[in-house]
């Protein structure tokens, strides 16, 4: 017996029966202790006898030796606790119940309550002495030199907290943040140095989600985003400060931070469901973390891809990639806000998903801002899983290329840089003097806000430079930062660029992401060249795929009274795209095409396939009259739709004096040569290979900028190059189509 004063644990019910059998039962607990002995002891199981006084007590009824075996099975069963604390009795059970010595809650460190102005620290104090703590108050601008210290806000963003957080980081102490208020009480995250990240890390992705309080910040010339509660029922204070005492007096007994060790724990009043949020430590952080390596070279390694059959090639599969990323997924905390299924199709032919941006850009413009509420990643695949990860990956890729002033640049003028090294941003934009001319007039329309065309690049100017590198070339490459991050604040006063998504991209490697990238600069490039010149493309022999799937899909849109073709764009870059086409069968024919571009055939054909699949939900409803109802807002995308039809625009269909094209070999699934053989193939076009690393250390993810000069993009970019040359060097044209006889619509898919 190792005990000396024994008490059975309160939490039990007990019930002897028949004088011999002994029920112990709590929640989720049965037990039976038989014997005539062990009902005998029960009486004297208070803890404030020790073990002789009870074998003194039993004396005579009970032999000394029988006494001490039923006190050792009460013990090696865990049903006795040492001691009888002085805590009521309901209170006592509860840490019995929890297995917690309840004499290391009443005698562990002090607990210090920090609050914010405004805020009623008392529930929190009276649940916490309830418990038997020791509870002090201080103020938010000091750190207890012991013990658990509590700070209650109204707002995570409270300034107040910047100089708290680096107190507590300089004293290496642990502390617990919580807000009270609101139909949504704020639990966590527990704050320790050694182990999450910090307060600054938790600002960074918070304010990053709030972007209509950081355009109204900006609006009032104030730099954080609050958001104070206004409501209040005496139910959330209340419910939070027994929550939260009941983890504190935890953390006492234990020493363990527990379950809010770098989370946080949303209460919904309304619902009474909780939510958890992962706080993830940010490596680079200002205030807890190191800046991050601004070396620019990038050295391909070899990687064998183990997935090749839905979604590129990847070094892991779907569900490895998604269990990985998932704690980034959170409206508070997280580079992802949400993620949702749309259009779903009960064929399960048709996978797509939408993930919500953080998107926090320094840009204060009423434009952007409604773009970025509305906006979304999309994902598509042949499975749910591969459309979860598409979505998740491609909201990664968007969040990390976002500026935030911590990337390493150069600040020059062009004029002043080695033009050998320095990118000018003409050689990306690519468009023509006739529509810099008209630019002012053009960028007036709505309808064209897709489609921007900026300033003229001062090149006496400075601007910041980022540090890329260039695959074909093997050096360093200097470009516009303005172009390759979102938000840049150099186009506040020279809109000279426009950074957009082309050629970015995500990868569980770098090789990975990289090769992502050229396929879309690539497949771009390929829609640009056939789009705007309306060039007759030979058909693609569905067929030849030989895969299930392809006659299920077939019979899916002929049940939506859709036709569905293909289209071979592959240019002399040589790496496959296609084009999946689709219209309806009515007087709007809706036509809907979806792009692939890989150096496998397969991938890029149903990548081409699966990225049609994601525009359905656009078209798919209909009115009594059979009519669509059009999931759509963009002006353009709308007028396609009730306007275009093959009859005037025959180039979407296969030309029938070219044979159709059939799947073709696949590519080496070692992602260094696969992307190897892309930059040869992009230089034999006349083009370069230059990588610009936007991987946030904290993201677990690789995202790449990849930009190829003179590429085109599949955007209305009209100067002079491939766009005109390309087709009559290939023999698809006989002369270049001049510049007011290119396609009058625009790419918008």
């Amino acid at each position: 017996m190792t005990m000396e004063s024994p008490r059975l644990k309160a939490h039990f019910h007990v019930e002897v029966v028949d004088g011999s059998r002994v029920f112990l039962y709590a929640e989720g607990m049965d037990y039976l202790v038989p014997g005539k002995a062990a009902a005998a002891v029960l009486p004297y199981l208070d803890g404030r006898r020790t073990v002789s006084e009870i074998v003194q007590e039993l004396s005579g009824t009970v032999p000394f030796t029988t006494v001490l075996t039923t006190l050792r099975r009460y013990e090696a069963a865990g049903h006795l606790a040492e001691g009888r604390p002085d805590l009521p009795d309901r209170v006592l059970a509860y840490w019995d119940a929890l297995g917690i010595d309840p004499a290391a809650v009443t005698k562990g460190t002090p607990v210090t309550v920090s609050a914010a102005e405004g805020v009623d620290a008392a529930p929190v104090v009276d649940a916490l002495t309830e418990l038997g703590l020791k509870v002090g108050t201080g103020a938010i601008g000091e750190v207890p030199a012991e013990g658990v210290s509590v700070v209650l806000v109204d707002d995570y963003l409270d300034p107040a907290l910047e100089g708290r957080n680096a107190l507590q980081l300089a004293s290496g102490l642990p502390w617990l943040l919580a807000k009270p208020g609101g139909v949504s009480p704020w639990l966590g995250p527990y704050l320790d140095p050694d182990h999450t990240g910090c307060w600054s890390c938790l600002a960074q992705r918070l304010s990053g989600n709030r972007q209509l309080e950081r355009y109204l910040a900006g609006k009032r010339g104030e730099r954080t985003p609050l958001h104070p509660v206004r409501a209040q029922i005496t139910a959330g204070p209340l419910a939070l400060a027994g929550m939260l005492a009941a983890e504190v007096a935890r953390i006492v007994a234990t020493g363990e931070p527990g379950a809010l060790c770098g989370q946080m724990v949303a209460l919904d009043l309304a619902t009474l469901e909780t939510s958890r949020h992962v706080l993830v430590r940010q490596p680079q952080c200002p205030s807890c973390g190191t800046p991050p390596d601004d070396d620019p070279k990038i050295v391909l390694t070899p990687r064998q891809a183990n997935h090749v059959t839905d979604g590129g090639y990847r070094v892991n599969q779907p569900q490895e990639t998604f269990e990985r990323l998932e704690r980034h997924i959170s409206p508070h905390l997280g580079a992802i806000t949400k993620l949702m299924s749309i259009g779903a199709d009960p064929t399960g032919l048709t996978f797509s998903y939408a993930a919500g941006h953080n998107f926090a850009m320094v840009n204060d413009s009423m434009d952007l801002l409604r773009r970025n509420l509305r906006g979304q990643s999309g994902g598509k695949g042949r499975s749910e899983i591969q459309a979860k990860v598409s979505a998740v990956c491609e909201a990664i890729e968007r969040y990390s290329g976002v500026w935030r002033g911590d990337e390493p640049v150069i600040r020059a003028a062009y004029a002043d840089l080695d033009p050998a090294t320095a990118v000018h941003p003409d050689r990306m934009l690519l468009f023509s003097d006739e529509q810099r001319a008209g630019r002012k007039e053009w960028n007036a329309d709505p309808a064209h806000r897709l489609q921007q065309v900026p300033d003229p690049f001062p090149e006496n100017m400075p601007f910041d430079w980022s540090r890329a590198w260039s695959l074909t070339r093997d050096e360093e490459r200097l470009v516009p930062a303005a172009y390759a991050w979102y938000g840049h604040p150099d186009l506040y006063d020279h809109f000279f660029c426009i950074a957009d998504s082309n050629g970015s991209a995500a990868g569980n490697t770098m090789e990975e992401a990289i090769l992502q990238g050229i396929c879309e600069l690539v497949e771009r490039d390929s829609v640009a060249l056939w789009w705007y010149n309306r060039l007759p493309r030979p058909g693609f022999d569905l067929d030849s795929l030989d895969d299930p799937y392809v006659g299920e899909l077939r019979a899916f849109y002929d049940g939506m009274d859709r036709d569905l073709w293909m289209l071979d764009l592959t240019t002399d870059v040589g790496v496959p795209v296609f084009a999946a086409v689709s219209r309806r069968r009515h007087e709007a024919e809706d036509i809907m095409v979806g792009f692939g571009s890989h150096p496998d055939p397969r991938i890029a054909a149903f990548r081409a396939l699966t990225e049609l699949n994601q525009f359905l939900p656009s078209v798919e409803r209909r009115d009594e009259e059979g009519n669509t109802l059009y999931r759509v807002d963009d002006p353009e995308m709308l007028a396609w739709c009730k306007g275009a039809v093959i009859a005037r625009e025959p180039w979407l269909l296969p030309d029938p004096d070219q044979p159709a094209t059939t799947v073709g070999p696949p590519a080496p699934t070692d992602l260094a040569e696969c992307v190897r053989r892309c930059v040869d193939s992009i230089e034999a076009a006349g083009s370069e290979v230059i990588v610009l690393d936007q991987s946030r250390p904290d993201l677990e993810l690789n995202v790449v900028k990849v930009m190829a000069p003179g590429l085109r993009h599949f955007w209305r970019r009209l100067a002079p190059g491939r766009l005109y040359d390309t087709p009559v060097r290939l023999g698809w044209l006989d002369r270049p189509t001049p510049q007011d006889e290119i396609n009058s619509w625009n790419v918008f898919f």
